[in-house]
């Protein structure tokens, strides 16, 4: 492989793009895989004459940011295209060229990117690539930052659903503090509640009972603290839920 590798080099350095030269995009698609460290994300085909993006997450993550300063895949795959390579199988990243081919660096500088203009002046291959690395950067960029700000929306919405349960307990001690200094409170609440749930259940029938209560009541039409208790007594378990100075029990 290291023999490869100096091949490579030598075809990418011979005439600096004249004849016998390397496409940049290439050589490092050839290294990168050719290398045996990288098998479990990228390697060649069994035949050797295609090679297979086995994790495309990895390979975007790691090895497009090592070799090609961006993590694109999307545009990876636009270079290959535009380089000759066809991708040989639907249900997987299987890519093959005539001339990439495991072992043989001398066939590389076959692998030209396509022309689209006439006369295209020395280098714009270069350009081109160094073009595609920098919208694939500009991309990854705007990704990141789009993830940022959902992030940001997700830390506001779980700060407020935190602030709302650390008021819970206040308002549950500021009842407490009422309910101990006014006891009657909550019963004249549960009373009327029942109450008020009696007289829909019986659509408004049995209007001696209404009196009955109204004469139960004290000063006001409501029960004193020490009748309430009695009533409450009397009438068994008072139905739920009940609110109690805007506070609703369960």
């Amino acid at each position: 492989m290291m023999g490869g590798e100096c091949k490579v080099h030598q075809l990418q350095a011979a005439g600096d793009g004249g004849p016998g030269a390397v496409a940049p995009f290439v050589a490092k698609t050839f290294h990168m895989v050719s290398d045996p460290s990288t098998n479990a994300v990228v390697r060649w085909g069994g035949a050797g004459n295609t090679f297979l993006v086995l994790d495309p997450a990895a390979f975007s993550d790691f090895l497009l940011p090592s070799y090609f300063k961006h993590r694109n895949f999307a545009s990876f795959v636009r270079q290959l295209n535009t380089y000759g390579f066809r991708k040989v199988d639907p249900d997987r990243w299987e890519f093959a060229h005539e001339s990439f081919l495991r072992g043989q660096a001398q066939l590389l500088p076959r692998i030209v990117r396509k022309k689209k203009k006439s006369g295209a002046a020395p280098g714009c291959r270069e350009l081109c690539e160094e073009g595609e690395e920098v919208r694939g950067t500009i991309e990854a960029v705007q990704r990141l930052r789009e993830e940022q700000k959902g992030m940001e929306e997700e830390l506001q919405a779980m700060d407020q659903r935190l602030r709302a349960a650390e008021s819970r307990p206040g308002q549950m001690m500021a009842f407490l503090a009422k309910l101990a200094d006014e006891p009657g409170v909550v019963l004249r609440a549960m009373l009327a509640k029942k109450e008020e749930l009696a007289a829909a259940g019986n659509n408004g029938s049995d209007p001696c009972k209404r009196r009955r209560i109204g004469a139960d009541t004290g000063r006001g039409g409501v029960a004193t603290g020490g009748d309430a208790a009695e009533m409450a007594q009397s009438r068994g378990t008072v139905p739920f839920p009940f609110s109690v100075l805007g506070q609703v029990f369960y």
